[in-house]
């Protein structure tokens, strides 16, 4: 046997606890973290270009059109309303992102509107932004719309800077997060102005992303991305999931947590045409269908899609567009310099199989391997009735419209 000095004994026994903790983090990458790796990093993924689809793509590049997170379509009266921002501003300004330069926000953030059927000859279909009745600044992410009368009401997920409730002094934003509220605003039929009803703000409303109100125009689901609205550990909810949903109502202003469990970074929430609400998860890459009554909000369904997803939307058949992120890597460099860097970016589609709601199919309906012409996407909605897709995207200074090929 072979000899084994003191000096050699002692040095293996210290390197003891190194050796066990080496082999623990290995065993639970195994068993907790490996599937999370590689659905964020896209290990084997095949990525398409945009050749192999049948769609003819072009970009619209216009300021009103910057940073554009979250757009939704008007199919009835033919418009496009994007809530969007200076690139500047969002790179800076961002608490889904973790991003708190208060100094960075543009004050400038707005809804965009264009007339999606009238090009126009300089080809910005219109574009024009609505006035805002508001005492306060807005810095928008996720929105909602519904038809109640004669009038659009929107519902904006506004993350104001954090201020002192007795002084009204600044706080520090990186210490407790984002004072993010929902504003009710109020567009009437001729009018250009958004008129400010309400605000909603709420302890539950911990980092609100996105959200979809209900058919009854009083209710909506608010998803909260990060567990907390600031702190060290904050972001681990990319790797371990998090994250939590509230439902809150309009009237009386109440909001509470309804779902913790299987959250992995909600992000997206569309209100389906069945009456259900539709969840994007980004880091576990699935779709949860949720039913809400008196009794609570229960899910029924999960629908695993493997890639990193960000908002949804609903077209007028009913099918729910799902804005895919298939090279996570090349989105966090887009977001990080958006001017000079595009991602790769895709667009998937959920339909309903049967009359029960109970089978889902998954489509691919474009992908942008070579971010040729699609926005560094973080939503798409698809008109039916035109057979077009719209693109826009928090980190791209471009807006995109593909036409479907006969």
């Amino acid at each position: 046997m072979a000899r084994v000095s003191a000096s050699s004994y002692h040095g293996s026994i210290r390197l003891l606890p190194w050796a066990i903790a080496a082999l623990i983090s290995a065993i639970a990458y195994r068993i907790y973290l490996h599937d999370t790796f590689a659905l964020i990093f896209g290990f084997g993924r095949v990525i398409q270009p945009i050749e192999d689809f049948p769609w003819d793509c072009k970009r619209i590049q216009h300021p009103l059109l910057e940073g554009c997170e979250d757009i939704w379509l008007d199919y009835n009266n033919r418009k496009l309303y994007g809530a969007c921002t200076s690139l500047n501003s969002r790179t800076g300004w961002n608490p889904s992102g973790s991003l708190f330069n208060v100094s960075a926000r543009s004050r400038t953030d707005h809804i965009s509107v264009l007339n999606i059927d009238e090009p126009g000859v300089d080809g910005l279909y219109g574009l024009h932004q609505l006035k805002i009745d508001y005492a306060g600044d807005l810095d928008l992410q996720g929105f909602d719309v519904k038809r109640i009368g004669d009038r659009q009401r929107f519902w904006l997920i506004n993350h104001r800077p954090p201020v002192d409730p007795a002084t009204g002094e600044p706080l520090d934003p990186r210490k407790v997060g984002a004072n993010s509220t929902v504003e009710i605003f109020d567009l009437d039929t001729p009018s250009s102005t958004l008129v400010h009803v309400k605000t909603i703000a709420s302890e539950a409303i911990i980092s609100p992303n996105n959200l979809a109100v209900a058919d009854d125009g009083i209710g909506f689901l608010v998803t909260n991305d990060h567990d907390a609205k600031a702190g060290m550990f904050r972001d681990l909810v990319i790797l371990l999931g998090g994250g939590s949903l509230t439902y809150c109502r309009s009237d009386t202003g109440k909001c509470e947590v309804v779902a913790r469990k299987n959250c992995s970074l909600p992000n997206g929430a569309v209100r389906g045409l069945d009456g259900r609400f539709y969840v994007s998860h980004s880091t576990s890459g699935v779709i949860t269908v949720h039913e809400y009554s008196e009794d609570g909000l229960v899910e029924v369904k999960t629908i695993p899609l493997n890639v990193p997803l960000d908002n949804l939307s609903v077209n007028k058949d009913g099918n729910i567009m799902v804005a895919a992120i298939p090279h996570s890597v090349g989105f966090m460099q887009a977001a990080d310099d958006p001017y000079n860097r595009v991602a790769a970016a895709g667009v998937l589609m959920l339909t309903n199989t049967d009359s029960l709601g109970n089978n889902y199919e998954v489509i691919k309906v474009i992908e942008d391997r070579d971010a040729k012409y699609l926005p560094t996407t973080t939503v798409a909605v698809h008109d039916a009735q035109t057979h077009r897709l719209f693109l826009a995207g928090g980190f791209s200074p471009f807006l995109s419209i593909c036409q479907k090929r006969n």
